[in-house]
C-alpha cells in the first residue's frame, strides 16, 4: 500500500459507487472524470509540485480537490473560507495556486473539458515522493497557535494499515459516512482509507441526524461522528442500520452518559484517540459495557506511546507521524522531538491490560464538539468588531459538547453586536455561544493575559 489515492482511484470499477452525499453520488469513473476536468484547470495555477490550496464550503467539492491536487502530485491544503486563520494557513504554506467555488461549479455543470490522466503525473511518479507532503492540513497544534501539519502519503498509508487492521473489516461494497468538516484530519483518514479498500465515502454537508440515517439505510457500514452527535444519532426514530459496523467516535472525550445511551440503543460504538499530527487516531478500541470514562482503546500497530513519568503527557512514535508543521517551500519543520516522536497536548496513562486512558489536556486548547479551538484567533477575529473592547475566550463545561466557548469582552457594544459579527466571521465551530459583558480581563503585570482566572468571571454552570 504504497501509492496512495491517486493510484487507488484509478483502479477500481467505473461503475463503483465512489462518492455519495444526500441527493447525488459519483461512481468511480464519474469521480476520474471530475478530477481530471479540475486538474485542467489546476495545472495551470503554480509551479509544478506546489501546494495547491483548496477553499470551498462544500465538503463534496473539497474531497474532490484534495484528489485533484494530489492526481497532478501536488500536496493540498484543504481550507474552509469561514476560517479566521486562513490567510495564516496560506503563509505557512505559500501555495502556488487555489480551487475555490467558481471551478467546482464549473465542473459539476461540465462546463471544462477532461483531461486525459495521461497529461498529468503518473500515480507511481506521485508515489515515489512518499517523503514529499500530500496533505497539508491546519491543526491548532500543542501551543494554541494556527499550524499546518505536513503529512506524507506514506505516513497516511501508515495509518491506513494499522487502523483497518483494528477496526471492523472494510471492503468494496462498503461505504464510509463521514459527520464531520471534510478538511479535517477524521474526514481525510476516512478518504485515504475508503479509496484503499474501493469503498464508497458518505459525506454530509452539515450534520443533520435525519440525513444522516437516510445515508446509513443505503447500506453504511462505518460512520465517524465526534461524541456531540451520538445523541442526536440514538434519538432519531430507528433501530441502527443491520449493515452497520463500526461507529466511531474521536476528536474529543466520550462521557459515561452519551455511550451509555449508545450502547441501549445497540449502536457498534467505536472510540479513537489521535490527532492531526498523527494523521489520526492512534488508539482505539470497542466501548462495551466494561468501558468506563476517559478510556480508549490500545494504541494501533506500529504506534508507540508513553507517557511521562513526572506529568504524564504522552507522546507519540511511529511511521504515521507527519513530518512537521510547514513553513514557506515545504522544509521539514519543527512540531517533533529530536528522536522523531511527537509531545501530544493530553495527558494519560496506560493500563495494565495495554489500553490507554486520557486524564484531560495539558494546555490551554479548549475542545467542544470535538473540534479543537485555539483562543487566540478567536479573540483576534471578535475584537476587530468594532466596540468590542478587549476580548477573550474561555471553555465553559457542557453535558453535550463536552465545552462550548464563551466569549468575554469589555466593550460598550451589545451582546447582540458582537455576536452577529462572529456569525460572519467565523466558522461554526469557532463560534462563542455565549457572550459576556466584563469589566476588565485579568492579566498580569507584563500584560499577559491569564487564562486560568478566565473561569471566576463565568457565571455558575
Amino acid at each position: 500500500m504504497t501509492a496512495g489515492p491517486v493510484a487507488r482511484l484509478a483502479r477500481w470499477p467505473d461503475a463503483a459507487p465512489a462518492l455519495a452525499w444526500p441527493g447525488g453520488e459519483l461512481s468511480y469513473g464519474e469521480l476520474r472524470a471530475r478530477v481530471a476536468a479540475l486538474a485542467g484547470l489546476a495545472a495551470g495555477r503554480g509551479a509544478p509540485g506546489s501546494p495547491l490550496a483548496v477553499i470551498t464550503s462544500s465538503r463534496v467539492d473539497l474531497v474532490t480537490g484534495v484528489l485533484t491536487a494530489l492526481w497532478l502530485g501536488r500536496p493540498a491544503l484543504p481550507l474552509d473560507p469561514a476560517r479566521g486563520d486562513i490567510d495564516a494557513c496560506l503563509a505557512a504554506c505559500d501555495p502556488g495556486g487555489l480551487l475555490e467555488a467558481a471551478d467546482f461549479a464549473q465542473a459539476s455543470a461540465g462546463r471544462i473539458a477532461r483531461i486525459e490522466s495521461s497529461a498529468f503525473q503518473r500515480p507511481d511518479e506521485v508515489a515515489a515522493a512518499n517523503d514529499r507532503p500530500a496533505l497539508l492540513v491546519p491543526t491548532s497544534g500543542t501551543g494554541g497557535t494556527t499550524r499546518v501539519a505536513m503529512l506524507p502519503a506514506a505516513a497516511l498509508d501508515a495509518h491506513v494499515v494499522a487502523s483497518m487492521a483494528a477496526l471492523p473489516s472494510l471492503g468494496p461494497t462498503d461505504r464510509w459516512l463521514v459527520c464531520l468538516p471534510a478538511n479535517t484530519i477524521g474526514a481525510l483518514a476516512a478518504l485515504w482509507r475508503t479509496l484503499a479498500a474501493g469503498a464508497c465515502l458518505a459525506l454530509l454537508e452539515r450534520f443533520d441526524a435525519a440525513a444522516a440515517r437516510r445515508l446509513m439505510a443505503a447500506g453504511v457500514s462505518h460512520v465517524s461522528v465526534v461524541p456531540a452527535m451520538l445523541d442526536a444519532l440514538a434519538d432519531a426514530p430507528g433501530a441502527p442500520p443491520r449493515g452497520l459496523r463500526c461507529l466511531l467516535s474521536g476528536g474529543g472525550p466520550l462521557s459515561q452518559r452519551a455511550a451509555d445511551s449508545a450502547l441501549a440503543h445497540d449502536w457498534p460504538l467505536w472510540q479513537g484517540w489521535g490527532m492531526t499530527e498523527t494523521c489520526a487516531h492512534v488508539a482505539v478500541g470497542r466501548v462495551d459495557e466494561t468501558w468506563h470514562e476517559g478510556v480508549i482503546g490500545r494504541p494501533v500497530t506500529g504506534a508507540q506511546l508513553t507517557a511521562d513519568p513526572e506529568h504524564g503527557r504522552l507522546t507519540i512514535g511511529g511511521p504515521m507521524l507527519m513530518s512537521g508543521y510547514a513553513r514557506p517551500g515545504l522544509a521539514r519543520g519543527e512540531g517533533l522531538t529530536r528522536d522523531g516522536r511527537f509531545a501530544s497536548g493530553d495527558v494519560g496513562e496506560l493500563l495494565g491490560d495495554g489500553r490507554l486512558r486520557i486524564l484531560g489536556r495539558a494546555d490551554d486548547i479548549i475542545v467542544t464538539g470535538g473540534v479543537n479551538v485555539a483562543p487566540q484567533p478567536v479573540e483576534d477575529v471578535l475584537a476587530r468588531c468594532p466596540g468590542a473592547g478587549e476580548v477573550a475566550i474561555a471553555g465553559q463545561s457542557d453535558p453535550r459538547w463536552g465545552m462550548t466557548l464563551v466569549a468575554l469582552y469589555t466593550g460598550p457594544v451589545p451582546a447582540a453586536t458582537i455576536e452577529a459579527w462572529a456569525r460572519a466571521q467565523l466558522a461554526s465551530e469557532q463560534r462563542p455561544r455565549r457572550f459576556l459583558h466584563v469589566g476588565t480581563l485579568p492579566r498580569n503585570a507584563m500584560g499577559k493575559l491569564l487564562r486560568s482566572e478566565l473561569g471566576r468571571l463565568l457565571p455558575p454552570e
